[in-house]
């Protein structure tokens, strides 16, 4: 993907040339590493005591997985090989978002959401300590009616739920008692996103239909005055989403051209893909830290 190109998903952000600049730098272990000591300083300024806070109020969070502390960032063996997966992640990402330019309408999902792959991974490596981080964290399963997504205990996506909450974006997905939607009380209106209302119901290995996503995540995309809702929630969802149209168009032929002969389904996941290109990639990268990072 050309500068020109990466820099159109920054336009309209103060410092679009240096944000590509810093992310494209960040194919560099060695930037990487400075990169990690700098965004941790940045976000938990108050370090470990922070980190240790907000993870030990996490329900039942792994013992697999912990927060990245002070000793790792002073640890250069863990560092070496915590640089190494993240510089390949955002290579990897670049060359995925890449191909997105260059291949016809019926590839772009699957372009576009290996390339999100990438970017979650990254994100959550930045952020997180793990082993090996096995599968998607989602599976396509189908009813007679319905694509369904089932969301994993392990796996790329809930690593990612995880690291939005250790930043102070829970979602209806993590495993802390929030929403992720603040509803301001005794106002008209208030009960509008009920029906998101977490209550376990989708941060315990959840089956989710495809249609029910797409209407949710519309619904969280709106301009609602009552409440405040967390970005996280819009990724993970919207990533659900792109995750299983990249799943039907590459194994269920005759559904992928379904949804291709339906115009208006077509037209609101034209507008998914734009959403993750020009709001929520900039929203993962952390616009705020690839310029204070420097």
């Amino acid at each position: 993907m050309s500068f020109s190109a990466l820099r159109d998903i920054f336009l309209g952000r103060a410092d679009a040339d240096q944000c590509v600049q810093d992310l494209l730098s960040l194919k560099s272990p060695n930037k990487t590493r400075q990169y990690l000591v700098k965004v941790h300083e940045i976000v938990f300024p108050f370090g470990d005591r922070n980190k240790n806070k907000r993870w030990n109020i996490y329900s039942d969070a792994s013992s697999s997985v912990s927060p990245i502390k002070e000793k790792n960032l002073s640890d250069r063996e863990f560092m070496k090989k915590q640089a190494n997966k993240l510089s390949f992640d955002i290579s990897r990402f670049t060359d995925f978002l890449a191909g997105y330019t260059q291949v016809n309408d019926d590839l772009k999902p699957i372009m576009l959401h290996y390339s999100m792959i990438y970017l979650l991974d990254f994100f959550s490596r930045t952020w997180l300590k793990y082993g090996q981080n096995w599968g998607h964290g989602i599976k396509l399963a189908s009813s007679a009616n319905e694509h369904l997504m089932k969301v994993r205990t392990s796996g790329i996506f809930p690593r990612a739920v995880d690291a939005f909450y250790l930043v102070y974006q829970p979602s209806i997905f993590s495993l802390d008692e929030d929403t992720g939607i603040i509803c301001y009380p005794n106002l008209e209106g208030e009960n509008i996103l009920a029906e998101v209302d977490k209550k376990r119901k989708y941060s315990r290995c959840p089956e989710l239909g495809l249609t029910a996503l797409i209407n949710m995540y519309e619904k969280l995309n709106q301009k609602m005055p009552f409440f405040r809702i967390s970005k996280s929630n819009l990724i993970l969802v919207g990533y659900i989403i792109l995750f299983a149209v990249s799943s039907i168009s590459r194994y269920k032929a005759e559904d992928w051209f379904k949804i291709r002969e339906n115009r208006d389904l077509k037209n609101r996941l034209d507008l998914l893909q734009y959403d993750f290109l020009y709001e929520w990639t900039p929203e993962i990268l952390m616009e705020t830290i690839l310029k204070d990072a420097r």
